[in-house]
């Protein structure tokens, strides 16, 4: 198998990045919604429809987090940063499965959310995805990169 080169690599990272900065972007105005209704106890006046629409927006959110992982995984890269893209696969992993505990925290049959696994599941992501930032910023200032 052909090395594959830094900026490859980088590159690669850049785009996988884009994806997930969409994926957030359309599920954003569903949680800002939903997280405006549960801080004003409002939840219970939220039309129904609103509520299956925010809780389809996060599974559907949640399924294309999962593909994104798939694909991070499968990216090759140069040994050098090998340790790094596993550290960040693992962190990546881990912030897809607390997006999938935050949309099972959502009951749109009864219309009520969960609210122990929902804010766990919040600070679950924020502390994940401080770590996948973390790494992305390692992995984006290694040798090879630095201009």
């Amino acid at each position: 198998m052909k090395p594959v080169k830094t900026q490859q690599f980088a590159y690669q990272l850049q785009e996988f990045l884009n994806r997930v900065d969409q994926i957030n972007e359309k599920v954003n105005p569903s949680y800002i919604k939903l997280k405006a209704a549960l801080d004003d106890h409002k939840l219970a006046e939220m039309p129904d429809a609103d509520f299956k629409e925010i809780a389809a927006d996060f599974y559907d959110a949640s399924e294309a987090y999962e593909k994104e992982a798939l694909v991070l995984e499968n990216l090759q890269v140069p040994v050098q940063l090998l340790g790094m893209k596993t550290n960040l696969v693992g962190y990546f992993h881990d912030y897809v499965l607390s997006t999938q505990e935050m949309a099972e925290s959502l009951d749109p049959g009864k219309q009520q959310v969960a609210m122990a696994e929902f804010s766990k599941s919040e600070e679950e992501q924020e502390h994940f995805m401080a770590k996948i930032n973390h790494t992305m910023t390692r992995i984006l200032t290694a040798p090879g990169l630095r201009r």
